[in-house]
C-alpha cells in the first residue's frame, strides 16, 4: 500500500457498486478496495441517485455504508504534511486482568488462551476467532 493509499470499507451486507469518474468501483459485503487517499474523499462524498423498492423506500442494497479506514486515513494525513507518523508506544491492555501487551494481536492470543470461556456471549468468541484466523 502507497503512502496516500487508503482502504474504503463497505460496511452493508450487500456489494456496494458505484461508477466514479470514468471506472466502476465494486466493494464486496465487508472487504475494502485500496484508492488514493485524495480519490477516496472524492468518491465517498459523491452523491448519487436513490435507488427505491416498488413501496417507497429506499433499497438497502443501494445504501452507501462505507467509510475510509482510521489508521489509513491517519497515516496518509501525516505523510502529505510531510510530519513523521508518531511513534508512540502503544499499549493493548486485557480488560479481564489488566495485562498490558505492545501488540494487538499478543494481546488477542492472550485472551483466547486466558479467558475465552468466559467471554460474554457466542458473538463475542466468533469476533475473537476472526481476530485470530486474520
Amino acid at each position: 500500500m502507497g503512502v496516500t493509499t487508503v482502504r474504503v470499507w463497505n460496511r452493508n451486507e450487500w456489494p456496494y457498486k458505484e461508477q466514479f469518474r470514468d471506472d466502476w468501483i465494486i466493494i464486496p459485503p465487508k472487504k475494502a478496495v485500496e484508492m488514493d487517499y485524495e480519490d477516496a474523499i472524492k468518491f465517498l462524498g459523491q452523491m448519487i441517485p436513490i435507488k427505491k423498492m416498488k413501496d417507497g423506500r429506499q433499497d438497502p442494497k443501494s445504501y452507501k455504508f462505507l467509510e475510509m479506514d482510521q489508521e489509513d486515513r491517519v497515516r496518509a494525513e501525516l505523510a502529505m504534511r510531510g510530519e513523521a507518523e508518531a511513534k508512540a508506544d502503544r499499549v493493548f491492555v486485557c480488560m479481564k486482568c489488566n495485562k498490558e501487551f505492545k501488540h494487538k494481536k499478543a494481546l488477542i492470543s492472550h485472551v483466547k488462551e486466558k479467558h475465552y470461556e468466559e467471554l460474554a456471549d457466542e458473538e463475542t468468541k466468533e469476533i475473537v476467532d476472526d481476530m485470530i484466523e486474520d
